[in-house]
């Protein structure tokens, strides 16, 4: 494997940092991003794998297999509703970026993943369940600071007030932003729902408008910036490769 194959694998690399970089920003920001981004870094992904074609550093198999399954795998997270489009077009971009694993990733570890499209995914994911135990550690704390958390969820069983503890904050309403970055768990009827809905704005407009006259404190839903988690997962991904795979050599 000739010095261009590594030079091509970094100037991948370089582009996903780059679009990733600043997806993360405007995700955080405004939770808003143009597709334009992610035509333009997968689009240039693409002329990569297309000059890698011809030098035949890259099978047409392989990029079939990366490309395919990655859109597979968001076609079913968007029918379900798990990822936003620009979530979905990212994933997609990130497997036209980098169709195979990093040939860098063999010279420090001395392997590489077998399929670079799933160790994006199953990385991505392993950074995601950070997202639970830092709400969970902010429920915490709220608690030790002498907040009731649960003073306005009487009747609601134990096993929904635990899941509240991983999945929303309880904050004064005065200090909610509202959509798209918080999202209601409570409605106007005063019910507790576990799974907040991210495809109607105006309806969530309308019961925090409701609870913010009615209540001091609302249950919420932090909408996550999954774009900075998705660099969190490829940064794992293009310095360790894939860490589910070194937890099962490691420990089994």
């Amino acid at each position: 494997m000739g010095p261009t194959s590594y030079i091509l694998d970094w100037i991948r690399t370089l582009l996903g940092l780059i679009m990733l970089s600043y997806g993360s920003y405007k995700d955080i920001k405004t939770r808003e991003i143009h597709d334009i981004v992610w035509l333009v870094f997968g689009g240039s992904g693409l002329l990569l794998d297309i000059y890698e074609l011809f030098l035949g550093s890259l099978s047409l198999t392989q990029l079939l297999a990366s490309v395919g399954f990655m859109s597979l795998l968001m076609l079913l997270f968007g029918y379900f509703k798990l990822f936003g489009e620009a979530d979905l077009l990212a994933f997609v971009a990130l497997s036209l970026i980098h169709p195979i694993a990093p040939r860098y990733l063999l010279i420090y570890w001395g392997w590489v993943p077998p399929l670079f499209a799933f160790t994006l995914v199953s990385n991505t994911a392993i950074v995601g369940i950070l997202s639970p135990i830092i709400i969970l550690s902010r429920n915490i704390f709220s608690i030790s600071k002498g907040v009731d958390l649960f003073q306005s969820l009487e009747g609601v069983p134990f096993w929904k007030k635990i899941v509240l503890l991983f999945t929303g904050i309880y904050m004064d309403s005065k200090s909610v932003r509202g959509v798209p970055f918080q999202y209601p768990l409570e409605t106007r009827e005063g019910e507790i729902k576990l799974r907040t809905n991210i495809w109607d704005d105006d309806e969530a407009e309308k019961v925090f408008d409701s609870l913010k006259r009615e209540r001091r404190r609302i249950w919420v839903s932090i909408t996550l910036p999954y774009i900075a988690v998705m660099m969190g997962g490829y940064l794992l991904s293009i310095v360790f490769g894939d860490v589910l795979l070194w937890i099962l050599i490691l420990f089994f």
